[in-house]
């Protein structure tokens, strides 16, 4: 016999409930790869920043826990200022209700990583410790968060010059399977963001070794495509590398190109720098016309391209 099905069974999730509930709609998953996506998430805020002209300097700090950091960035600040419909913050709006964010109109920002609004408020409510700092308007704000809801309200603790935003957070032990942050792994995405964005420079401090690295590419995708090349034992045959720009309708197009001896094709292609991993039109685009190039070309050898 069924069971009973009445509005008495209908659940209502508020707030940021929902992602506590079912982490994996959210990141993936509650293992390695769904941890780092937390990290991936606020330096991508930040990257955002860096895109849009607002921020040249961002630093990524693993405190010794091993299970902590903290992202930094020079850009504009979250905005501080209280919201006239939701009568909050719009730092404490934003890290507290999904879908909240400046990204869905092209008015503050006209390229992003992410347009969903959901990144940094699953982040918080994934964390069992969340400190928001903000510098800007001359001053230095900051706000505490547990597991997603407020600890405190948002204070002013000094005054400041400049602008930027800082945002440490401790993964929540009762949702990850691990809370320790791969520092190789942490490297390599952060060292291929800052290729992406020729440029930004992005810091990488590791507390627990006492070492900083710093990643600063001015060639951008030249260099990356350069490294590749080299880090799969080929050499470009034409002893060096084409890179095409162009910009149309408020749209930018990079690629980097190189004939290598390699006998397969690899390509990488990127939207606003994160990884298109099951392509697209931007890719498709590419193909086609790299096709009609070979075909009017007696090269026999391989193309091993990059664009974002």
């Amino acid at each position: 016999m069924a069971a009973s099905y009445t509005a008495k069974d209908i659940l209502v999730l508020e707030g940021l409930e929902p992602v506590r509930r079912r982490p994996g709609m959210y990141i993936g998953g509650v293992d390695g790869a769904g941890l780092h996506h937390l990290l991936w998430e606020i330096v991508d805020n930040s990257v955002d920043e860096a895109m849009n002209g607002h921020a040249d300097r961002i630093t990524v700090t693993l405190h010794k826990d091993g299970a902590s950091a903290t992202v930094t960035d020079n850009g504009r600040g979250i905005p501080v200022d209280r919201h006239s419909q939701y009568k909050k913050p719009a730092v404490e709006l934003i890290l507290t209700t999904l879908h909240a964010g400046g990204k869905f109109e092209a008015k503050s920002y006209y390229h992003s990583g992410g347009l969903h609004g959901v990144g940094a408020s699953v982040v918080n409510a994934l964390s069992e410790k969340l400190i928001a700092r903000v510098k800007r308007d001359g001053a230095e704000w900051e706000q505490s968060f547990a597991r997603g809801k407020p600890t405190t309200g948002l204070k002013k603790v000094s005054a400041a010059r400049g602008t930027g935003t800082s945002i440490f957070f401790k993964p929540d032990g009762q949702i990850f399977t691990s809370t320790r942050f791969d520092r190789a792994l942490v490297a390599e995405r952060l060292e291929a963001k800052a290729y992406l964005h020729g440029g930004l420079t992005i810091d990488l401090r590791d507390e627990a070794a006492g070492t900083t690295a710093t990643f600063h590419y001015e060639d951008g995708l030249r260099a990356y495509l350069d490294k590749l090349v080299r880090e799969s034992g080929g050499a470009p045959l034409a002893g060096e590398i084409v890179t095409i720009q162009k910009e149309q309708d408020g749209l930018h197009l990079e690629c980097a190109l190189a004939w290598t001896e390699d006998t397969s094709e690899r390509v990488q292609s990127f939207v606003n720098g994160i990884p298109t991993t099951a392509g697209g039109a931007h890719e498709n685009g590419l193909r086609g016309g790299l096709v009609k190039a070979l075909k009017s070309s007696s090269a026999s050898s391989r193309l091993a391209p990059l664009c974002r």
